[in-house]
């Protein structure tokens, strides 16, 4: 009986799989491809803005707000020498001072008085239930999150 019905799930499981999710670790979300690369684009910014500003605090002694690196050069209507081409959303967006530094997408960077210190976030303006976002400051590491409130 028992051997019976081990024959028969297997059976159901090799036919039927296990579901969309097959393989996947249980409590696990599954990222649609067009929202991955909406957070690919903010991660790959956030690099891009840490090796902008390493750079800037090297020459200056200290870090630089969104503005100085407009003006700088890192950053720009030719997109920014921080990024790879392998990150071309990044490398040649066309980057801005208004509200959206690109569309879709907000930045807070906020220096410190001091100029040693600086925390980025980058928020995705067409994501009002979740708003998602990507974190990063003058250690290098780069983080993401979205609103407690949304659901997975």
């Amino acid at each position: 009986m028992r051997l019976r019905f081990f024959t028969v799930a297997l059976l159901l499981v090799i036919l039927f799989g296990t579901g969309p999710q097959m393989g996947a670790q249980k409590g696990a979300t599954v990222v649609p491809d067009r929202e991955r690369e909406r957070r690919s684009l903010a991660i790959n910014f956030l690099h891009a803005l840490n090796a902008a500003e390493t750079s800037y605090k090297k020459n200056h002694g200290k870090y630089a707000d969104w503005d100085t690196l407009l003006g700088n050069g890192d950053f720009g209507q030719n997109g920014t020498k921080w990024s790879s081409d392998a990150y071309p959303t990044v490398a040649h967006a066309l980057y801005g001072n208004g509200p959206e530094i690109v569309p879709g997408w907000k930045l807070r960077l906020k220096v410190s008085n001091d100029g040693q210190s600086y925390d980025a976030s980058i928020e995705d303006a067409t994501d009002p239930k979740c708003r998602y976002a990507a974190f990063a400051d003058e250690r290098g590491a780069v983080r993401q999150g979205k609103s407690v409130d949304c659901e997975p």
